[in-house]
Formats: structure tokens, C-alpha cells, sequence
């Protein structure tokens, strides 16, 4: 009987309700199974070589990397070690390096009111989709993007909805086709009703969340909007420049985008895939070198992870 009750106790601590949004559910805390995980964006290190991505990752703590930029090139489908007759090579000399490919990012916009154009988008996308299955990754980014001289709102979001569910039809099995918080359809609520009609299992969100802060958004309403359709996550702070629609990267605490609000939002939802940082050292030069911001990006996550779920776990003891 005295093992029954000490039974049933454990199990009240380590249950933990939490709401979010009017919306109650009851978690089980696997303190290290739920933990988000961390990866970074090779836009980062623009002109790195794959061995040095790898070395930085493992040196940094970083489970995966996100392709964007190889040798100072953003065209991933030049590249030689991922062609056909290399690309398998490259798969296993990853899998040595115990590091996973996370997101393979595409260039790739769907707001062209031109149906030739649009079509050539979908082309390369899929294109990029091969690539991703053949790296065993699991998802590729699309831009919406911008609202064209002559179009509307309307007419455009309906475009990319079109374009996103096409790429999603035909992609490999196994790889997701994720649109990223971006341009004029950055808000979350705006990106979630593309993704609405897109109406496709394997069409998804990313959320860049400073360019979600950038383009009005809290951090909550914004996690309110991309959390039923959230398969990735960018983020950095930044802050914001006069005259510029976008906002200047920034070290972890100089700018107006709050990681543990980020990450509160996160844990909320549930979320416990990937989150991405986007340092945008190809765009700009000037800021930190890789070898400094990577570190740091490290630094501050795991500060605010750790607390967290230190803070989880002292409530799930309380919890009655």
C-alpha cells in the first residue's frame, strides 16, 4: 500500500498542466527526450567548406546544420559534392561525423504573377527536395514573398498556397516542404492561412522569428499563429535600423528579440524540433565572425533551456 501511494505521488509530480491559448493539456516531463534541439544555418559561415561546418558544429554543441551557403556559394545544386555521382559519399561521410542535415533552404519564391515564372520556382524547388532525401534531410525552405506591383494580397497568398501544395505532391517521400515567416507573409496569422490552403500534409512553417517581430508581431501572438503548422525554427535577435525593412543581426541579448520569450512560446506549444540560428553573415559582412557568434548563440540557449527545465521540474515536484 506504501508503494501504491509513493507510486502515485511520483506520478502527480511529474505530470505538469499547462495552458496555452485557452488550450489544456497534460505533459509528462522527459527531461532530455523534449528538449528542443539546436542547429545553425550556414549562412552564418558563408564561405566555410563542409569539414569546417562539421568541426564547428561538434566543437560548438551543435546537433545539425542547416544548408544555405557552402564556399561562399549559395547554389546548393552546383555544388560538387552534391551531385549524383557524389552526393551518396557525402551522406556517409555526414552520418561519420555523427551530424544531420536539418533543412536544406531553397532561394525558391512563389509571388510571381507570372505562371511560367512560377512554375520554373516549383521546378527547382523540387529539385532541392531530391537533394534533401538524397542528405536524408527532412524538410526544405520556400520564401512566399512579396506582393507585386499590380497584384493582390489575395492573388498572391492563392499563388503560393498553388505552388506549395504542388512541390508537396510530388516531393520524395519523406521530405516536407516548409514556408518561412518571410517578407509580406512574415506575421504568423498570415503564414498559417497560406498553409490553410495549401491544404497538404507535408506543406509546413518555419518561423523566423525576428522577422515575424520585425514585421509587427509578439512573440506570443506570432507562436499563436505558426504553432499547428510548425516544423522549424530561425531564430536570432536583432534589432531594428531606420529606413530598413530588415532588422541588423545582433549578439544574443542586444536587440528587440527575446530568446527565452522564444522559447517559452516553444515549450508552450509543445515544440521540441530544431531551432535554427540564422546569423546572417552573407547579408552582413560587418557583423561578428562565425567564430564568435556561434559560441554565443550556444551560450545563451543553454542558459535559458537549462533553466527551464530546472524550473519544470521544481514546479512538477509541487504539483499536487
Amino acid at each position: 500500500m506504501t508503494r501504491t501511494l509513493e507510486g502515485q505521488a511520483k506520478l502527480r509530480a511529474l505530470r505538469v498542466e499547462e495552458r496555452f491559448f485557452g488550450r489544456t493539456h497534460v505533459q509528462v516531463l522527459k527531461d532530455s527526450m523534449n528538449q528542443m534541439k539546436l542547429a545553425f544555418s550556414t549562412l552564418g559561415c558563408p564561405h566555410w567548406e563542409l569539414e569546417r561546418i562539421a568541426q564547428a558544429a561538434r566543437a560548438y554543441g551543435y546537433a545539425a546544420v542547416e544548408l544555405r551557403a557552402i564556399g561562399g556559394d549559395l547554389d546548393l545544386l552546383k555544388r560538387p559534392e552534391f551531385q549524383t555521382g557524389t552526393v551518396e559519399t557525402t551522406r556517409r561521410w555526414l552520418a561519420d561525423q555523427n551530424l544531420s542535415i536539418c533543412c536544406v533552404d531553397t532561394s525558391c519564391t512563389f509571388d510571381s504573377r507570372d505562371a511560367d515564372e512560377r512554375r520554373k520556382q516549383v521546378e527547382v524547388a523540387l529539385r532541392h527536395a531530391e537533394l534533401a532525401a538524397a542528405l536524408g534531410a527532412p524538410l526544405i525552405r520556400i520564401f512566399p514573398d512579396k506582393i507585386q506591383t499590380g497584384a493582390t494580397r489575395n492573388e498572391t497568398r492563392d499563388n503560393i498556397a498553388a505552388c506549395l501544395h504542388e512541390v508537396a505532391q510530388h516531393a520524395p517521400c519523406g521530405v516536407r516542404v516548409a514556408l518561412e515567416t518571410h517578407g509580406d507573409f512574415a506575421r504568423g496569422y498570415i503564414a498559417a492561412e497560406i498553409m490553410r490552403l495549401a491544404n497538404h500534409p507535408n506543406v509546413a512553417l518555419i518561423w523566423d522569428v525576428a522577422n515575424s517581430v520585425a514585421a509587427g508581431d509578439s512573440i506570443e501572438e506570432s507562436a499563436r499563429g505558426v504553432g499547428p503548422y510548425l516544423a522549424h525554427v530561425h531564430l536570432r535577435d536583432a534589432r531594428a535600423v531606420k529606413g530598413h525593412e530588415h532588422w541588423l543581426p545582433v549578439l544574443a541579448g542586444r536587440g528587440g528579440v527575446s530568446f527565452t520569450d522564444a522559447v517559452n512560446a516553444l515549450r508552450r506549444l509543445p515544440y521540441d524540433g530544431y531551432v535554427s540560428f540564422e546569423w546572417e553573415k552573407y547579408w552582413h559582412p560587418e557583423i561578428e565572425e562565425p567564430e564568435v557568434a556561434l559560441p554565443d548563440f550556444v551560450k545563451a540557449m543553454k542558459a535559458i533551456l537549462q533553466g527551464g527545465a530546472a524550473e519544470e521540474r521544481i514546479n512538477a515536484a509541487l504539483c499536487p
